[in-house]
């Protein structure tokens, strides 16, 4: 009952703060060893990224054209399905 809760009120704040269809920003901070696994779920996307001082992450930046909220929620319910990956 709390994630339907959390979800319906991320929803909620994402209808209220882009008209959509729109071009949102996703970031994720991903271990080094999730790499290609996180590329793969963006493949025809430009992606940014920047590696950790220490190596052991990189830190994904993308835009991608969403038409629902609910788009926007499906790419990050398929990302944290990735272990260790950060979604910011």
């Amino acid at each position: 009952m709390k994630e339907d809760e959390s979800l319906d009120s991320f929803r909620s704040s994402l209808d209220a703060n882009y008209d959509w269809p729109c071009l949102f920003p996703f970031k994720f901070i991903v271990p080094r060893d999730q790499t290609e696994v996180v590329l793969g779920l963006f493949a025809d996307d430009p992606v940014k990224s920047r590696e950790s001082s220490s190596g052991r992450f990189t830190a994904y930046t993308m835009e991608m054209q969403m038409h629902s909220s609910n788009e926007v929620i499906a790419i990050y319910q398929r990302v944290a399905q990735v272990p260790g990956v950060i979604s910011l």
